[in-house]
């Protein structure tokens, strides 16, 4: 049986897409529909929000996906956990498909580090980082370092796996500060950049795409169980 995983990403997103489609098992299609942002500001992601986000969502639940991934951690870090758990019910309401939130698939990654303080890298400015920052210690994780590279969402996206490892050595140096590093964003190409940070520090290390492909990776294994069970049957 092939599996159908839906992602939903905001409009400019042009790297978890590639990400996913790259790593997902040999018997799950992606399938993508866009949230239309036209400026990558809190503002212009609030207007993502209210008007185009429900409609992507029909779009996507046309082709009748199994799972579809919630792509946009800003839905949270703008109005809080709360609010990205009440959209993933509602994606999934939408769809009949399970749901996996990028916010939520993050603080399990992190959780199951075992990590009581983590060291976060991304590309944005600090305002956006703040939100970041209250997201992971409403966990219960104490952030003990927080580096951002400035820049907005989509000029994000064009930084190379190679820049982002240069950019993790010189900002957190030769050691971690804390039990976990955390490199944050959906449109960032920090997977790959992570064979080289594995190489150069001994602590876990958290992507936001790798943790969302992780979760998706866990949905299709039930999945498949409760297939080969109804089977048997």
């Amino acid at each position: 049986m092939t599996w159908r995983v839906g992602l939903l990403v905001p409009s400019s997103n042009s790297v978890m897409e590639v990400d996913f489609y790259r790593s997902l098992p040999h018997d799950a299609t992606l399938h993508t529909s866009r949230m239309y942002l036209d400026d990558a500001t809190p503002a212009g992601e609030e207007r993502m929000l209210d008007r185009s986000m429900l409609s992507a969502v029909a779009a996507l639940g046309t082709v009748q996906p199994h799972v579809v991934v919630f792509g946009c951690a800003s839905g949270a870090t703008l109005r809080g956990t709360e609010f990205d758990r009440e959209i993933c019910a509602r994606i999934g309401q939408m769809t009949g498909a399970a749901t996996v939130s990028v916010l939520a698939s993050v603080n399990r990654a992190l959780l199951d580090t075992r990590a009581l303080h983590v060291t976060v890298v991304t590309p944005y400015c600090d305002q956006v980082n703040e939100r970041v920052r209250a997201c992971i210690e409403a966990d219960g994780i104490q952030v003990s370092a927080m580096h951002g590279m400035g820049l907005s969402t989509i000029e994000g996206a064009a930084v190379p796996p190679e820049a982002i490892y240069s950019f993790v050595q010189s900002a957190v140096g030769p050691r971690v500060r804390g039990e976990a590093l955390f490199i944050a964003g959906t449109n960032y190409q920090a997977m790959g950049a992570l064979s080289l940070l594995k190489m150069t520090y001994d602590v876990p290390i958290v992507t936001s795409n790798f943790a969302a492909l992780q979760a998706v990776k866990r949905q299709l294994e039930d999945l498949r169980e409760r297939d080969m069970t109804r089977l048997s049957s």
